[in-house]
């Protein structure tokens, strides 16, 4: 990235929003198959089985501003942290020309991203409004106290508009703009600029997100364990079976969309309630114990993968897990889709 253009990071990553979708309305259909037979051993052993099928249908929506950040990816914040610590050694490098302070370490930059990303929120397409600000901001965050540079750094971000403005092809764009840093000082044959990548689309469920589950669970444990009367049996159901049309759910769904390659990021376990149905629970020579309410859903070995999964769809598809287990085998079919409405 030429020197100049450092400084105008946040403006490049602001202008890079030119190419966001518009507002769209997806549903997120996630539908789980699972049956699971497993013996046990400890203070009690015995035999499990469980059927379950879950069926998760929400509607999420998005502004159509693609983003830098990916919040269900565990590996996005070292992602940033490295583009951050890149930026912050090129500022470095830019600034001595013109004998300002350097930024403090990479948390500087990325709390600078994530004002940029604002100023994407408040112009939303608006081009010239995304130029103004994030000029106007990268000029007060590294021009600070040095006249000149805020001078040069200013000049820049306007002779960038200007090319956007009177050429539409792309070659003639360029070399304006090529032109427009080299009368600011920079280079733009040593140093070529570093694509600020925004490929995120960030979905959320509105208020009335036709947030719905359906669930029925079959769970069976036969088993034994030891008193002081010896050996003693039991018997533990569940069984739950309905729809949760649980709003406030809501707020916990969200979905990144790669617009990239069609990824898609989700996580719905959190938003799983549990059905209505029973857990009676009986003890030979004991008085059996019931409790009503809502049942739980239960993975096992399945959560891992699971979550993994989710992580990494397409717009459509299944996947199955199988496993074998102690006395048994674990079996998860999954069907997902992300469709436009």
């Amino acid at each position: 990235m030429s020197r100049l253009t450092v400084l105008a990071a946040a403006a490049l990553l602001a202008a890079s929003s030119t190419h966001a979708a518009g507002p769209a309305q997806r549903r997120l259909l996630i539908e789980i198959e699972m049956q699971r037979e497993a013996s046990f051993t400890g203070v009690e052993s015995g035999k499990s089985r469980l059927v379950q099928t879950i069926r998760l249908d929400a509607v999420l929506a998005t502004d159509g501003t693609p983003m830098l950040s990916n919040p269900l990816d565990p590996d996005d914040t070292r992602r940033q942290m490295e583009r951050a610590q890149r930026t912050q050694n090129k500022i470095q490098a830019a600034q001595k020309k013109y004998g300002s302070a350097p930024p403090a370490d990479p948390q500087a930059m990325l709390a600078m991203q994530s004002q940029a990303q604002a100023m994407m929120a408040k112009c939303g397409q608006d081009r010239d409004c995304l130029m103004r600000e994030a000029t106007a901001f990268s000029a007060a965050q590294v021009g600070a106290g040095h006249p000149q540079a805020q001078a040069k750094l200013q000049a820049y971000g306007n002779a960038v508009q200007a090319c956007e403005r009177q050429h539409k092809a792309a070659a003639q764009r360029d070399a304006c703009i090529a032109n427009a840093r080299r009368q600011a000082g920079g280079s733009d044959e040593t140093d070529t600029d570093d694509e600020v990548e925004t490929p995120y689309l960030h979905f959320n469920a509105l208020g009335a997100c036709q947030f719905e589950t359906q669930m029925k669970i079959d769970e069976r444990i036969d088993g034994s364990y030891g008193d002081v009367q010896g050996i003693v049996p039991f018997t533990e159901t569940r069984q739950a079976e309905g729809r949760d049309r649980f709003m406030a759910a809501c707020s916990q769904l969200q979905v990144v969309l790669d617009t990239r390659n069609g990824r898609v990021w989700t996580l719905m376990t959190p938003a799983l309630r549990g059905a209505p149905g029973t857990r009676v629970r009986t003890d030979k020579g004991r008085k059996p114990q019931q409790d009503s309410g809502l049942q739980e859903a239960r993975f096992y070995e399945a959560m891992e993968w699971l979550n993994t999964r989710q992580a990494n769809l397409s717009a459509s598809g299944s996947d199955r897990l199988q496993r074998m287990l102690p006395g048994g085998k674990l079996d998860v079919k999954l069907r997902w889709s992300f469709a436009p409405l």
